[in-house]
């Protein structure tokens, strides 16, 4: 109870606080100081009786912050490090040009500046991988900073350049410089320093309130110093900005009122604080400014007064407000009207792309509207392009307005938490199929899961006050949830272990970091105190016994196969290292695959007469296991289109030997031939081939999924191409060895297969390597990754990328096949299937050199049948040594110097990601090898690695 009410005094006197730096005429803002606003602020030059600098101070401040090699980095992002420092060298540059009064810095100390800081931009500009910012209005803002600097006569050229002016020309077709004469408050008063001589700032007076143009000091500074009448409102407003800090910097937006208020409110109320928590006379204040602004503003508010509006202040205002009982003046229908858009809520009109974190407050805010099923249309589209958003993205969400990749997390966890409550009272009923609540479950889970993995060995997240807070108040909402339950001690140990951290450090002196995102970075102890706060309180007050997501009925569960699937992994080499409670939870995500699964089991091979697949459920487990473990954290999307063709690969097996291969026992030559045809549709007519008949209607299916599949259409034509040729020798693959072991089988003789055509070495790398699927599936992943992660361009974009890609294709097919074989040697000399050991090159190891490894008294006690298990267990080794070099030979290539950044970021997420396929592929392996222990298992285990194959 002390400690509640300790949290409660220290939420009264953060809100306390905030009023005490409220101004009547300038409202609130306590974002950190910006190098690169504070540059432009010190360019401003006024001519009286004489011309002098403005504000010397900000320009003495950026020499003060100048780093010894040139740059002004904030050490959060490239683009920062690019805006501030050229910025502050074109200011720079004009001071050296014109000292006017300041002349306490000599010429030649400030040409010295100017050389280090042209070398350290040009260093900025060449690694930047311009794909991967965010920020915004980069896209306008840097091109314009680098035509001024030519005007200065420093001239910049780099790899990113052109993709940069793309983005540039994008951006000016949404929103020409022309709208900004007219009354719309449109996003280019916020950066007016890029239209500097190509627009009239005498006719753009009418967009100043307070005297700032849309509450920016450096679009301000651009308005005050191009105008031809000088404005004293803003040298007013400017003054008072400086003039807060003390210390020559000023901030990158100010005010920033309701941003802030909403913010600091909307955050406690999330955390668990109550309105009676918070009680105070300044609470009354904070919550009548965010009411005031409703009313003027008809429903809808900005980050500051009069800057235009946005969904995202506008919808934090709304349950601020509604969590304190407090009008909006019907906020929420004014939210709907003005930023709904066909398939979520846009931020603001003409943005570039929308803002997942914006969309998340959005529908927090129709959540906690008292008639929530009015507004359920609305609700059901948010959802889905969460969802669709989430289940896409690659490496994790990085959003807009945070840098920190657990803030869309946080506010995902915190959402679809209380919309589980909302659908357990049955509210909402009805209006989510069960494909849209498996991908809420899944992508949920994926956002607490991974926040657990990415904690610090002391609790902390980043050691970062306000990370850490987002990470503590992701798990306490977490461990509510119904189907994290079977992991819930482990979440209660991370967030003991976050409190821990976080009560450790001194509430009044939090230091505050550099992540949140508007031209340029940075930090509010405002919205890091409330974090924290809230981390502490949700913590604290979060009910044992309380669960949400009881709707899912079940799903995450464990099953009765649980315990026997995580023994399975515990025992392979891939997993014996890893912590149990890590594999129990990839299984539980694992779980929450499986409804979509089920729902396309049938969609193309028909199971009558099969056996029980019970490789089913065994399927998902191994993608999300490898991915976890793997730290690969490939796109939701990207898993669980692998999953469906790992399934698909059990059943075109299965097919091939119970339903094909019988058919044409008479006739391979038959099959073959239609094969052929399926794959050129003018031999199809030719042959005049049937698609309805049993054998070729789910062949036909199979290859018309795999080639007209959405992803692959979009891919590039060298990837569709390889596919159609993968898929078509995998096919033909089955047709040859379903010949083989019809000869094999005949044979009463002898165990070595007398009719091969071929050597076991090249049999392993063709026919039985293709066999696997490994070399097709590994083609259609490529075919993902370039519709995706590549945009449209080739997976392997160069001769040597091409070679060493179907190398390491080719090594882990041939591995894969040698653990296949080692593993069903039972089964085949059952079933008389050819097997690797078969092969004639296996009757040599009587030869002297595996006498001397093995031993003759070992050899006669185990058996030739150990000794051949052994030989095939060391060849498979030796495949997995060259696919380890064939990656490292990849992996290099990729990186190579000549390659741009974005290429190079591009190329490691493709190798991360089929380093996590390798994984999966040597899993089944593993899980093979297991069979010669599984006798010490439970019965069930063996029963279900039995029906385990890859073939």
């Amino acid at each position: 109870m002390a400690l509640i009410e300790d949290l409660n005094s220290h939420g009264k006197s953060l809100i306390q606080r905030a009023w005490r730096g409220y101004d009547a005429e300038f409202g609130f803002g306590s974002f950190s100081g910006a190098i690169y606003d504070t540059a432009w602020v010190s360019m401003i030059a006024k001519q009286t009786d004489t011309k002098n600098w403005l504000f010397p101070e900000c320009f003495h401040y950026l020499l003060d912050t100048q780093s010894e090699e040139g740059s002004w980095d904030s050490g959060s992002s490239q683009i920062d490090s690019i805006l501030n420092t050229a910025a502050s060298l074109l200011a720079l540059k004009r001071h050296f040009r014109q000292p006017l009064q300041v002349i306490a810095v000599p010429q030649v100390d400030l040409k010295k500046r100017i050389d280090n800081a042209t070398t350290a931009l040009r260093s900025r500009l060449t690694s930047w991988d311009v794909g991967s910012s965010s920020h915004v209005g980069f896209e306008i803002l840097v091109p314009a900073i680098l035509g001024y600097l030519e005007d200065e006569g420093l001239f910049f050229h780099f790899p990113g350049r052109d993709e940069l002016l793309d983005l540039n020309k994008a951006k000016l077709a949404m929103l020409t410089p022309k709208v900004l004469y007219s009354k719309a408050k449109t996003t280019l008063i916020h950066s007016l320093e890029a239209f500097i001589g190509k627009i009239d700032f005498d006719q753009i007076s009418h967009h100043k309130t307070g005297g700032s143009m849309m509450a920016s000091p450096s679009s301000s500074a651009a308005y005050l110093m191009s105008a031809t009448r000088w404005d004293i409102e803003t040298q007013n407003y400017l003054s008072h900005v400086v003039g807060r800090y003390g210390n020559g910097s000023v901030p990158s937006a100010f005010p920033s009122t309701y941003f802030e208020f909403s913010w600091i409110l909307s955050t406690l109320l999330r955390g668990g604080f109550t309105s009676s928590d918070l009680a105070c006379p300044e609470l009354n204040m904070v919550a009548n400014v965010l009411v005031g602004a409703f009313h003027r503003m008809d429903g809808v508010i900005g980050f500051a007064p009069c800057v235009g509006t946005d969904v995202d202040d506008t919808a934090s205002g709304i349950f601020s407000l509604s969590m304190l009982q407090l009008d909006q003046n019907n906020g929420i229908e004014r939210m709907i009207e003005v930023f709904e858009v066909d398939a979520h809520f846009q931020t603001y009109p003409s943005e570039r792309n929308p803002s997942f974190t914006a969309n998340c407050n959005a529908l927090m805010a129709l959540l906690h509207h008292k008639d929530v099923a009015r507004y359920s249309s609305q609700i059901l589209k948010t959802v889905q392009f969460l969802c669709d958003y989430w289940w896409s993205a690659d490496n994790g969400i990085q959003d807009k307005w945070n840098l920190c990749r657990l803030y869309p997390c946080l506010l995902l966890v915190q959402t679809f938490s209380d919309l589980f409550a909302l659908l357990d009272d049955q509210k909402l009923c009805n209006l989510f199929s069960q494909q849209t609540k498996s991908r809420m479950s899944i992508v949920t889970f994926q956002a607490c899961y991974r926040t657990i993995l990415e904690q610090d060995s002391n609790g902390s997240w980043n050691k970062s006050p306000e990370q850490s807070a987002y990470g503590v108040l992701i798990l306490s909402k977490a461990r509510m949830l119904s189907f994290l339950q079977p992991i819930r001690q482990n979440i209660d140990d991370a967030v003991n272990a976050g409190v821990d951290f976080l009560s450790s450090l001194d509430l009044l002196s939090l230091v505050p970091d550099y992540i949140w995102t508007e031209k340029v970075t940075y930090a509010s102890v405002f919205l890091t105190s409330s974090y924290v706060l809230a981390a502490l309180k949700s913590a604290t007050s979060t009910s044992a016994s309380a669960q949400v997501g009881l709707c899912f009925n079940g799903a995450g569960s464990c099953d009765s196969s649980n315990s026997d699937y995580i023994k399975l992994f515990l025992h392979t080499p891939m997993f014996r290292d890893v912590a149990e409670w890590h594999i129990q939870a990839s299984y539980l995500e694992s779980t929450l695959f499986r409804p979509l699964l089920r729902e396309r089991r049938l969609d193309i091979f028909p199971r009558e007469n099969m056996n029980e697949d019970k490789y089913f459920d065994i399927i998902p487990f191994t993608w999300t296991a490898c991915n976890n473990r793997s730290g690969a954290l490939a796109s939701a999307s990207l898993l669980c289109e692998m999953m469906i063709i790992s399934f698909l690969n059990y059943q075109a097996d299965e097919f091939m030997e119970a339903v094909a291969a019988p058919s044409f026992a008479n006739n391979p030559k038959g099959l073959r031939e239609i094969i052929e045809a399926l794959f050129s549709p003018k031999t199809a007519n030719v042959i005049g081939l049937n698609l309805n008949y049993e054998a070729v209607r789910p062949l036909s299916q199979f290859i018309t999924y795999l080639l007209n599949h959405p992803q692959v259409t979009s891919s590039s034509t060298w990837d569709r191409k390889c596919l159609k040729r993968e898929l078509r020798m995998f096919l033909l693959a089955h047709v040859k060895q379903e010949e083989d072991s019809a000869l094999f089988a005949l044979q009463t003789q002898t165990e070595t297969f007398d009719d091969v055509d071929a050597s076991f070495f090249s049999w392993v790398r063709t026919t039985s390597a293709d066999h696997t699927s490994c070399p097709y599936s590994f083609t259609f992943l490529s075919c993902l990754l370039s519709s995706g992660v590549s945009s449209g361009d080739e997976s392997f974009p160069s001769t040597k990328l091409k070679y060493f890609a179907e190398a390491a294709c080719r090594h882990l097919a041939s591995m894969c096949r040698m653990h296949n074989d080692y593993g069903s040697i039972s089964r085949d000399i059952t079933e008389r299937n050819l097997n690797a050991i078969n092969f004639p090159e296996f009757e040599s190891l009587g030869s002297e050199d595996s006498l001397d490894r093995i031993g003759t008294s070992q050899r006669e006690a185990n058996g030739t049948l150990k000794v051949k298990k052994k030989v095939l267990f060391e060849l498979a080794e030796y495949e997995r040594c060259c696919l380890n070099e064939a990656f490292r030979q990849l992996q290099e290539e990729f990186e190579c110097p000549r390659r741009g950044v974005t290429a190079r970021r591009i190329g490691r997420r493709h190798v991360s990601i089929r380093r996590m396929f390798c994984d999966v592929t040597d899993l089944y392996g593993q899980i093979y090898y297991i069979r010669d222990i599984a006798s010490r298992m439970k019965p069930s285990v063996s029963n279900e690695t039995s029906g385990v194959r890859i073939r």
